[in-house]
């Protein structure tokens, strides 16, 4: 079951970096997925660099366990994840410049 499906919305980006957003998916995402959300919402530039591998050691869960995150949150697996957090942040530098 997924949380949300992002790729629905227009700002899907947007969404990928804001705190707010996952303080709502930490609240809701199986307890497995937990220190995910944390470190994306702490870190998302972790998760729009990082190998997959990478994160799931520094999450302690397996690598299997970030690719359900990101189908868990509507993509169809971590590199479009990955790619979402990358336009993200992209588009936050412009803003702030």
């Amino acid at each position: 079951m997924r949380l949300i499906s992002l790729k629905a919305e227009s700002d899907v980006h947007e969404f990928l970096i804001s705190k707010n957003f996952w303080a709502a998916v930490h609240r809701n995402v199986p307890e497995r997925l937990a220190a995910l959300a944390r470190l994306a919402a702490e870190r998302p530039d972790v998760f729009a660099f990082e190998s997959s591998q990478k994160i799931a050691e520094r999450c302690k869960v397996s690598q299997t366990s970030v690719v359900r995150f990101a189908q868990h949150l509507g993509f169809d697996g971590f590199a479009e994840m990955k790619q979402g957090f990358q336009h993200g942040l992209r588009q936050s530098a412009r803003r702030a410049s």
